[in-house]
């Protein structure tokens, strides 16, 4: 109910926001200001700033290198991309999934819709991802000698983002390779920012997050969040933020030493779980249950694998399955409850080395800051790599396919040429939309 309410309140600001826009237009109150909506959104125009767009643009050797480099980023960006939307597609039908299947909310990337997303970071976050892609943009623009028509800004309730918007009959006519560094520089330069911003998270500041003691911390227990009977640990006396050392005499160092613990021993067994209080190692006699529909020996926890090894899971990437399994590890923290890094998490975690000498909530800040950053540059780079038009891979695929056209059928009428660029990038595209909407509708439809 809390979060239906939620966006509800958040749905009746955008109307009134749009509403209040469109009085305003209509009274020719904004257009002296250069504020121009669209939607719900108010775009502010400028041409000021076009001149620190040739000053960056003056090194123009170091900027085709760059864009011919981010050709190559978004050349293998997007062909990941599809490739783990392809195989996201062929997952749907598992009972995990299925069990949790993502709500439209989650597969939106905003901050206010999607859950995951913290509102304030999402917004700083999103909007430094935005400005900086746009700026790219814009600097490539000036490379190519194409002219800058406007700058600005992108308001939603608060700001947004900021775009550059070149002149779109000169970009046509520059040559392919050309206009595919000016489409590939946006995305390119937020995979490029990722990988600094993640490298700054999990060296400069996650290397000083230990944990309290290594094992699995007690979150909470599960009559108090479910309709449980009982919960053996609560019973045995054992409290939150207590993190589990061993059970019945096997080390318990992380999540998988503790499912292999607990597959050892048997429901209605007492067994003995050694728990660290903080202060020193306590023991306790828990008398297991079954899990309902399993069997399985319960004890009634919500545990938490307090290592730190998911910040920096390069430096053990065989924990993960590799490093592809590194890569999605560190991409889903959120789905994990490990980004941002925040209460009951913190509970389990002291910070060390220079970083002590920081008040807590100031190194928290820094470190989901340096996340955050990482995460919606990750996803507003990946995303358009995508293949899919309107997106900038979308128009470099399409570029790609008229040319590879122009190869195998010379001769061929520029016409022709066209129509059938078109067709097979808008096919790609719908191609792309159905995957995406398949997460959504796949593990809802019933399996007879």
């Amino acid at each position: 109910m809390s979060e239906l309410l939620g966006y509800g309140i958040a749905a009746g600001l955008i109307i009134a926001w749009t509403g209040v826009l469109y009085v305003l237009q209509g009274r020719g109150l904004l257009e002296k200001y250069h504020l121009h909506p669209s939607g719900p959104f108010l775009m502010w125009k400028t041409e000021r700033g076009r001149e620190f767009l040739d000053r960056l643009a003056r090194p123009k050797r170091f900027w085709r290198a760059f864009g011919d480099a981010g050709i190559l980023i978004v050349a293998v960006t997007s062909a990941a991309t599809t490739l783990l939307l392809i195989w996201e597609a062929t997952i749907v039908s598992r009972p995990e999934v299925r069990q949790n299947a993502p709500s439209p909310q989650l597969l939106l990337g905003l901050p206010g819709i999607n859950p995951l997303i913290p509102l304030w970071y999402g917004i700083f976050g999103l909007a430094i991802a935005i400005v900086l892609h746009e700026f790219a943009h814009g600097v490539l623009s000036r490379v190519a000698n194409v002219r800058i028509r406007a700058l600005g800004g992108i308001f939603l309730l608060v700001p947004m983002g900021a775009f550059v918007e070149p002149e779109e009959e000169e970009m046509k006519a520059l040559p392919r390779r050309q206009r595919a560094r000016l489409y590939a520089v946006g995305p390119a330069t937020n995979m490029i920012l990722a990988v600094i911003f993640a490298v700054l998270f999990s060296t400069m500041t996650a290397s000083s997050l230990a944990p309290i003691q290594r094992g699995i911390g007690i979150v909470d227990f599960a009559t108090e969040k479910t309709e449980c009977a009982c919960s053996p640990a609560l019973e045995a006396g054992m409290a939150r933020y207590m993190v589990i050392t061993s059970v019945n005499g096997t080390s318990v160092t992380n999540g998988v030493a503790f499912r292999d613990a607990i597959a050892q021993v048997q429901p209605g067994q007492i067994v003995i779980v050694e728990a660290s209080d903080g202060v020193s190692i306590r023991s306790f006699n828990v008398n297991l249950t079954a899990e309902q529909g399993t069997g399985r020996p319960l004890l009634g926890i919500f545990a938490f694998d307090t290592n730190t090894d998911f910040f920096h899971p390069f430096s053990n990437s065989d924990r993960f399955g590799g490093v592809p399994g590194s890569i999605l590890v560190y991409i889903s923290l959120p789905f994990q409850g490990r980004a941002p890094i925040q209460e009951p998490a913190t509970y389990f975690y002291r910070i060390e080395g220079p970083w002590a000498a920081v008040p807590a909530p100031l190194y928290y800040l820094i470190a989901n800051v340096l996340y955050w950053l990482f995460w919606l540059n990750v996803m507003l780079g990946a995303t358009n790599a995508l293949p899919a038009i309107p997106l900038d891979g979308g128009y470099m695929f399409k570029d790609g396919v008229d040319a590879l056209v122009s190869r195998v059928k010379k001769g061929i009428g520029t016409e022709a040429r066209d129509r059938i660029s078109k067709r097979v990038s808008y096919f790609f595209a719908l191609f792309i939309l159905a995957l995406i909407v398949w997460q959504i509708i796949g593990p809802r439809i019933p399996i007879p």
